[in-house]
């Protein structure tokens, strides 16, 4: 199991206020869970109305699944900030793995080593 994850730094150099800001994130959010079908949130500069991070997130069976679909996520991304006249002043990314989950002697997830969900 791999997880992908991503960061993007936003500059909004036109933000006067946070319905500005909310107005350029909420759609972009919206627009990449729906349209990916993967995790968007924001996830830094809550207190300034010119900065903004959102933080994507997608889980697959190996890098290779995807690499393709962060790839596109990128270039969605950098389109958005450039139609919305906004800086992508950042971007971080990673995979994180976590062997092959499930399979015949794997101790991923093997008693003792979960928390269950109430």
């Amino acid at each position: 199991m791999v997880v992908a994850l991503a960061v993007f730094d936003f500059h909004l150099p036109d933000c006067r206020g946070l319905k500005e800001k909310r107005a350029f994130l909420r759609p972009l959010k919206s627009r990449l869970r729906g349209g990916f079908e993967i995790s968007a949130s924001e996830v830094a500069h809550h207190d300034l109305l010119q900065r903004a991070a959102v933080g994507v997130a997608a889980v697959g069976p190996d890098r290779s699944a995807l690499e393709p679909l962060l790839g596109r996520v990128v270039e969605f991304v950098e389109g958005w900030a450039e139609e919305a006249g906004v800086e992508l002043a950042a971007l971080k990314s990673e995979f994180l793995e976590y062997g092959d989950v499930g399979a015949p002697g794997s101790s991923f997830g093997a008693e003792g080593d979960t928390e269950e969900a109430s």
